[in-house]
């Protein structure tokens, strides 16, 4: 007979079990949450929120320059640098914090950003 560890919920899992529960991987750990079905409603702070995350996205992977900051490989690093400790990317930290300064609820198109990551 086979010594099974960690015999229901397993070592590792993906997937749903009945409509309950989720299981997956996340950066290499694992998790589980409850299953929720996504709402698309297209309210205006859903549409500003998406936006604005479609802007800020667009302008770190193209290079773009925001007024009169340019997202180079410089500053790039300089995100990535700031972030190592939180463990987050660079990305991930200046979408926080670019979220924050524009106001995703209020976002109209005018994209702002930091010099410098906080």
């Amino acid at each position: 007979m086979a010594l099974v560890t960690g015999p229901l919920l397993s070592l590792s899992a993906s997937g749903t079990i009945a409509d309950t529960m989720t299981f997956s991987r996340w950066k290499g750990r694992a998790y589980v949450r409850q299953r929720v079905i996504p709402t698309y409603t297209n309210t205006t702070l859903q549409a500003n929120v998406r936006d604005l995350m479609r802007d800020l996205s667009v302008a770190w992977k193209l290079g773009s320059t925001v007024g009169a900051i340019a997202i180079n490989s410089a500053y790039k690093i300089a995100y990535d640098t700031a972030a190592s400790g939180l463990g987050i990317s660079g990305f991930n930290l200046f979408a926080k914090e670019t979220v924050a300064l524009n106001d995703g609820s209020a976002y109209d198109g005018s994209l702002a950003i930091r010099a410098t990551p906080l």
